[in-house]
């Protein structure tokens, strides 16, 4: 019985030394456990942040893409073209020439209206000089006289624009 009670005891001893020496590598595992989590976490946060920023390109690259869509539309409308010569243009360059050719556009669009008026004019009143009216504003007119021509002449202005719109109109 003795040599039953040694041996259990030993095999306690045996027991108790494979228990302490697990358990070491038991907290050792377990701190590898909490760095792995916290890495976890911290690549969680990560994932997120850059999920974020991506969705902040992709609204960023969408409104690029509207704006190079809005330049496009704007040369196009100015007819700028899209070579000068055999080099092409970038749409940077071919922005560059917008305000020249919108100038030209408006004056363009500016005679046409003048001549516009100017035709009424002299389909009312066919003997009607409009020599004078080509050599520019009166010189002594000031810009409270102007302003009130310019009041003056709206209402009849208006109406002629209203009949040009409805003549227009299918």
């Amino acid at each position: 019985m003795c040599q039953i009670f040694r041996d259990s005891k030993s095999l306690v001893l045996d027991l108790k030394i494979l228990m302490y020496r697990n358990a070491d590598e038991i907290e050792k595992l377990k701190k590898i456990k909490e760095d792995s989590d916290r890495e976890a976490a911290s690549m969680l946060q990560q994932l997120k942040t850059l999920s974020e920023s991506r969705g902040s390109m992709q609204r960023e690259l969408v409104e690029l893409r509207d704006v190079r869509d809005a330049a496009l539309q704007m040369t196009e409308a100015m007819e700028i073209p899209q070579k000068d010569g055999d080099e092409p243009l970038t749409l940077a360059g071919r922005l560059r020439r917008v305000p020249g050719a919108f100038e030209r556009f408006v004056s363009h669009i500016t005679r046409q209206y003048v001549g516009h008026v100017l035709g009424l004019v002299k389909s009312y009143w066919p003997t009607t000089r409009l020599d004078a009216l080509g050599r520019g504003a009166k010189a002594d007119c000031t810009d409270d006289q102007f302003r009130q021509y310019l009041a003056e002449t709206s209402r009849v202005a208006d109406q002629i624009v209203e009949s040009l719109s409805k003549a227009e109109s299918p």
